[in-house]
């Protein structure tokens, strides 16, 4: 096989590791969507376990990278590792630009996951408490939504999982800023396991506003 052909080759297996991993506009990744489309499985426990979307792009990132070590003369030690670190660099750039430039409502909104967290205080039947959701706003515009909390697995039976009054309030982010929102709620439970206080982090979020809604 002649250099040109392995380089063709390496390009398309890195190009297609950063479509499988693809995941804008919302959170799931658009190699998980082919898989379930085909009727493959994506995780070896039904929910949980080992990853085969993400084993599958690693392999074909690695595969990619030694086949375009092998078609260069010059620099090919350079160039792999830049091809290395391209699939886990461009996305976020591309869509941070997109979000920037062409994006208009909810698909300029970058939600910080990390930053945000729910704290609650339990009284005899009610819980109260607040979400603190940090995002930031990509476009030049206002950006009117409301926001919920997205089922999950390590939610599952406490009262997190179905926390829709969120989704009762409209939250505003200013153009080109980044900020901390407070929701507060206030919630009925009837399950005397929920603990008297506590802090929940990393929320997903489902967001909408008028027709548009992203999972993120």
């Amino acid at each position: 096989m002649n250099r040109r052909r392995r380089l063709a080759i390496a390009l398309m297996l890195i190009t297609s590791t950063i479509i499988l991993n693809w995941t804008y506009p919302d959170t799931t990744a658009l190699g998980e969507r082919i898989f379930l489309w085909i009727g493959l499985p994506v995780w070896s426990r039904g929910a949980s376990g080992l990853n085969y979307v993400g084993i599958t792009s690693m392999m074909m990132l690695f595969a990619g990278v030694f086949t375009l070590r092998t078609s260069l003369q010059r620099h090919a030690r350079k160039i792999a590792l830049l091809a290395l670190i391209l699939p886990f660099w461009l996305p976020s750039q591309l869509v941070a630009a997109y979000q920037s430039v062409w994006a208009k409502g909810i698909y300029a909104l970058e939600y910080v996951k990390d930053e945000s967290k729910c704290n609650f205080k339990k009284e005899d039947d009610q819980v109260t408490g607040t979400c603190s959701l940090t995002f930031v706003n990509h476009s030049g515009q206002d950006i009117q939504f409301t926001a919920s909390i997205r089922n999950q697995r390590y939610l599952v039976g406490s009262f997190l999982e179905s926390l829709d009054i969120l989704g009762d309030q409209t939250l505003t982010m200013p153009p080109r800023q980044k900020k901390t929102i407070n929701v507060a709620f206030t919630k009925i439970i009837a399950d005397a396991r929920t603990p008297a206080s506590g802090t929940f982090y990393g929320m997903d979020l489902a967001v909408k506003s008028d027709e548009q809604e992203r999972d993120l």
